[in-house]
């Protein structure tokens, strides 16, 4: 057994439960608990990094207590990430000095310049001599473009070798082409913040926080599921980041009424919609151009009740007091507190 196997064995004797949960208590609405630190939010879901793995929770099911913890988390996160070449977080310092990257066919310096730190590290466990490895890396290549589009500085992937010298290595990475920074092969063995989610086998992908704490891994337990499934998750979570749709909107709603309260110390406000969702093709049978629909917002920023003018035939009434019932607001603050209240919103045909 050579030396870096050695290390991996003694790290993996117990995939799954190696890690240090720094976190707290994170508590649903109707009581299902969670322990763990807040690793992120992407979209509607927070992450919640735990011992043994990160549990998704949508933003909507949190009681408030827990809401509350994500508005201060994303407030302080509101001026970015700080430098990454002068990160003070556990993988960070684990890295630095000791990453290279594919220029003109060689292995040299990899320079993180002045980008901020990634949120996410993607680690790619790999070798030349390994068929699958060989056959997922293409696919590889392609994900990481296009998450470059989608998150360009949220996340970073770095491999890391398990060819049997450093030529090996160095010519798998040119094989492949790879665009990602890749740890140096004399460092191999001493980045124990990643190398110690290697797993039982490769090709292996794993997803973890800044810590170290693991978001997705291409092994439950013992069993093998394969790096296409992190790929998977990795593209949903940065994709749900994106926002804007209508499923993203509803599931913040909850979260971005506290943030407008909070942002709004002892002003006085109007209602402001957050998600409206009409389609005036249901309604091209009216004559009319303009629909006033009467609506009453509660506190919480929800439609109570609706009533239109002119009046609807029976059929069509009830569809748009179906479309007023999912409509959602920023509530209307009297000196800074959320208020029932009545608005007139006209809807254009």
């Amino acid at each position: 057994m050579n030396r870096r196997d050695a290390f991996s064995v003694r790290l993996l004797l117990a995939l799954g439960i190696a890690g240090v949960t720094r976190g707290e208590t994170w508590t649903t609405a109707v009581g299902e608990k969670f322990e763990g630190t807040l690793s992120g939010v992407y979209g509607a879901t927070a992450i919640i990094a735990g011992k043994t793995g990160s549990a998704r929770v949508p933003l909507e099911t949190m009681d408030d207590g827990a809401l509350g913890r994500v508005a201060d988390f994303l407030a302080a996160k509101s001026g970015g990430s700080g430098a990454w070449n002068a990160s003070s977080s556990t993988v960070a310092k684990s890295l630095r000095n000791r990453l290279q990257v594919l220029r003109d066919g060689k292995l040299v310096a990899y320079e993180v310049g002045t980008r901020p730190e990634p949120e996410v590290y993607l680690v790619y466990f790999g070798a030349r001599w390994c068929g699958p490895c060989r056959r997922f890396s293409p696919e590889l290549v392609q994900a990481y473009q296009k998450l470059k589009k989608i998150a360009p500085d949220r996340f970073e992937l770095v491999f890391i070798s398990s060819d049997n010298d450093d030529d090996e290595q160095r010519l798998y990475v040119r094989e492949v082409g790879m665009p990602w920074p890749v740890l140096k092969y004399s460092s191999v063995g001493r980045v124990e913040p990643l190398e110690k989610w290697k797993g039982n086998g490769i090709p292996c992908l794993v997803a973890v926080t800044r810590e170290g704490d693991v978001l997705y891994h291409s092994y439950r337990g013992t069993e093998y599921l394969g790096p296409q499934v992190v790929l998977r998750q990795v593209e949903q979570m940065f994709g749900a980041a994106a926002g804007g749709d209508d499923e993203t909107k509803r599931g913040t709603h909850r979260l971005a009424v506290l943030q407008h309260v909070r942002k709004a110390v002892g002003a006085t406000t109007m209602a402001k919609p957050h998600l409206i969702v009409f389609d005036p093709r249901r309604y091209r049978t009216l004559t009319e151009k303009v629909i006033n629909a009467t609506l009453a917002i509660d506190a919480r920023g929800r439609v109570t009740a609706a009533s239109f003018e002119p009046a609807l035939p029976t059929v069509l009434e009830f569809q748009l007091q179906q479309d007023a019932a999912t409509w959602l607001f920023l509530p209307a603050l009297e000196n800074g507190q959320p208020k029932d209240v009545r608005v007139v919103l006209p809807l254009h045909l």
